[in-house]
């Protein structure tokens, strides 16, 4: 069963800051098809969200998978729901008080 895809609107500006961070440091083409990457591989999590780790604390049900090593994406699989909740870049902490209030589609 493949899952509905919602990408939180703060996870979405996230989105839109890695895009702009890779386009200062890379060019725009190579910030472009890092994003289009990324989304290739939300639609195939849609398709098998049980995957990552799941984190234990605060945001209930919050799983994290990594993407290429510098991306870690915070999401939380709900009955046909996959909730994108965060995007986390180059080492940002993730910070699961923030994210505890993103899990609502």
């Amino acid at each position: 069963m493949t899952h509905t895809l919602v990408l939180h609107e703060d996870a979405a500006v996230e989105l839109e800051a890695i895009y702009d961070y890779i386009a200062d440091q890379a060019g725009p083409d190579v910030a472009w098809n890092y994003v289009q990457g990324v989304r290739m591989f939300l639609s195939r999590l849609a398709e098998f969200p049980e995957r990552g780790t799941v984190r234990q604390g605060k945001a209930t049900g919050l799983r994290v998978i990594g993407y290429r090593r510098r991306l870690s994406i915070a999401f939380v699989v709900k009955v046909e729901v996959v909730v994108i909740v965060g995007f986390f870049y180059a080492g940002r902490n993730l910070d699961e008080a923030v994210l505890q209030g993103r899990q609502a589609p």
